[in-house]
């Protein structure tokens, strides 16, 4: 039995668990900015008490689940993106966007997945970390959960 690091399954859906730590530190950030302006400039302290309302609302608004029965997977971005569903052929590759500091220093690493309707690419994001190896990680499971990638299937594709 294979454990899902990055997914929960519940029946023959796999929904990704949301990280709460990236979240989390940068609430605290804008809320110690907020608490500390307040005084001082309280309409930019509202402001920012307001945006750490919505970042937790688009926390737990997001959500990303791959359905193996169904052969389909559905994605919410955010409470202002209704849920978008796609089916596994219309997948057409993932992509890792890597954001550098200083043009060396890797800040963060995203993961997206590509999707081709109707001759519309569309994508979905599907989590982020620190490095690549994380992401890497990410993309492996997503494979496996997928069923793409084996030996011998005609959708082999590279990242």
């Amino acid at each position: 039995m294979n454990t899902q690091r990055f997914y929960k399954k519940e029946g023959s859906q796999y929904v990704f668990k949301n990280q709460p730590v990236f979240i989390s530190v940068l609430v605290l950030i804008f809320l110690a900015i907020g608490v500390l302006t307040f005084n001082n400039v309280r309409i930019l302290s509202l402001i920012i008490f307001a945006l750490v309302v919505i970042m937790v609302l688009n926390f737990f608004a997001k959500k990303f689940v791959i359905d193996t029965e169904r052969q389909t997977i559905t994605g919410k971005a955010s409470i202002f993106v209704p849920a978008k569903t796609y089916s596994f052929q219309d997948f057409t590759n993932f992509e890792v966007l890597a954001m550098k500091y200083m043009g060396f220093i890797t800040t963060n690493v995203m993961l997206s997945i590509h999707f081709e309707v109707n001759g519309k690419h569309e994508k979905l994001s599907i989590g982020q970390a620190l490095t690549r190896r994380e992401i890497q990680k990410m993309v492996n499971e997503t494979e496996d959960i997928m069923n793409i990638n084996t030996p011998g299937d005609e959708r082999n594709r590279p990242l």
